[in-house]
């Protein structure tokens, strides 16, 4: 990945780009109704009581330009109500289109994992949509490897999507900058 990568918390300034980032990246994969949509793109809403956190390549115009984002709980707290005590939870992890390809969206995990080690967790898991083969194959490629009980379906426009759960034991995994 490009050394000129870095990743921070979302700045209040950048939550409608940030939102409109990850509403992109779902909508692509996903025929979602106008109310899940909107609650993707509340990147407001959702920092009030959890960390978004978003991938940034310095820009010579811009200063920074967003290519990422993902929101994991504030420590000692969960996003998913199947979360158990001792794991972090991540939601929402989006990579825009022009990004893609790039290790952008691995950075963000490994940043997450690292985060999850800091904090004294000894799993990370999350949830993807059975359609989201590249999410899938990034996951597993890292080690993740699924969590069936913990999966369910939701409906969608169109008809039913199952979701798949994924979890990463972090005892004795190296995990590399």
């Amino acid at each position: 990945m490009n050394a000129s990568i870095r990743i921070r918390p979302a700045r209040p300034e950048e939550h409608a780009e940030t939102g409109a980032l990850v509403r992109a990246a779902y909508a692509a994969d996903f025929a979602l109704g106008a109310e899940y949509l909107a609650e993707i793109e509340d990147v407001a809403g959702r920092a009030t009581s959890s960390e978004v956190l978003v991938a940034v390549e310095a820009d010579p115009e811009t200063g920074e330009r967003i290519l990422a984002t993902v929101t994991i709980p504030r420590p000692g707290e969960r996003l998913q109500d199947d979360t158990e005590p001792g794991e972090m939870d991540l939601r929402l992890l989006g990579v825009a289109h022009a990004a893609r390809g790039r290790g952008i969206g691995e950075a963000v995990v490994r940043h997450c994992l690292r985060v999850a080690r800091d904090r004294g967790c000894h799993r990370v898991v999350l949830h993807t949509g059975e359609i989201m083969t590249g999410a899938q194959r990034l996951y597993e490629r890292l080690g993740f490897t699924r969590i069936p009980e913990r999966e369910f379906d939701i409906e969608v426009l169109g008809g039913t999507r199952r979701i798949l759960a994924y979890g990463l034991a972090l005892t004795g995994v190296r995990v590399p900058a």
